[in-house]
């Protein structure tokens, strides 16, 4: 038999020994191997739970609860900046406007008139009442007009007296009521008589008494002489005529 080299009888002898020795712990280093893998495994999950990195589904569900617990939910999107202005408050109005009242207020009574209800100036029909709330049918004139006394007939030459004391304020010619006196009363209270005869038997400053005589129905008004013969005598309450029906029962038109 030839004799191997020194080299590989070395060699030889190593896998002889190591297959001995494999052959008698064997066993016991797939134990310490098995042992060394599984230590390996546990250290690797302990880690994992400490540091927190594992995914949720490896985690149990009492620590997915701590875990949803804890976390910050997330910031929700800005709400937009509200860009329009508010409206602004609108100021209190008065209260609204109405159409206007066209109905003439009724003639100022600032003064109270007599106790005493006084005679008519003359003995007359009353042919023309007072109209300053509305427009009258003007013969003469042929227009609507207003009114502010009253129209009484009586035939010309008629005596005019004064329907209360008083002083005799002005006589004049009208241009459209012809010859006119004007008498002051007490209390702010006035009276015109007009379409009288030319120069009447008083002038300005006159003491006149109720009843006394100032003139004689004539025709002198021009505005009126379409109208049968009368006279035209208006009543004023501090510088505002006002209906004298309120002060004097006059004869009318039987119906």
């Amino acid at each position: 038999m030839k004799e191997l080299p020194d080299t590989n009888r070395k060699r030889s002898l190593r896998r002889l020994r190591t297959r001995i020795f494999m052959r008698r712990n064997g066993v016991y280093l797939g134990a310490m191997l098995a042992l060394l893998v599984a230590a390996g495994i546990t250290a690797g999950v302990l880690g994992m739970k400490e540091t927190g990195t594992g995914s949720p589904a490896e985690k149990s569900y009492d620590e997915r609860l701590k875990d949803a617990a804890v976390s910050t939910p997330a910031p929700s999107p800005a709400q937009p900046a509200n860009t329009h202005k508010p409206l602004p408050t609108p100021e209190p109005t008065a209260e609204p406007t109405l159409m206007p009242d066209l109905t003439p207020a009724p003639s100022a009574t600032a003064a109270p008139l007599p106790k005493d209800q006084p005679a008519p100036p003359v003995d007359g029909i009353l042919i023309k009442g007072y109209a300053m709330d509305f427009l009258i049918w003007s013969k003469t004139l042929r227009q609507w007009m207003t009114h502010p006394g009253v129209d009484l007939a009586a035939p010309k030459g008629t005596e005019v007296r004064t329907v209360m004391p008083g002083t005799v304020k002005k006589v004049y010619d009208d241009d459209l009521l012809g010859t006119t006196v004007l008498i002051e009363h007490e209390g702010g209270v006035s009276t015109l008589y007009a379409g009288l005869q030319k120069e009447p038997p008083v002038k300005e400053g006159d003491r006149v008494a109720a009843r006394g005589l100032i003139g004689y129905v004539g025709d002198t008004a021009i505005s009126e002489c379409a109208d049968e013969s009368h006279l035209h005598f208006e009543l004023w309450l501090n510088g505002i005529p006002n209906d004298p029906e309120n002060l004097i029962v006059f004869k009318k038109k039987a119906e």
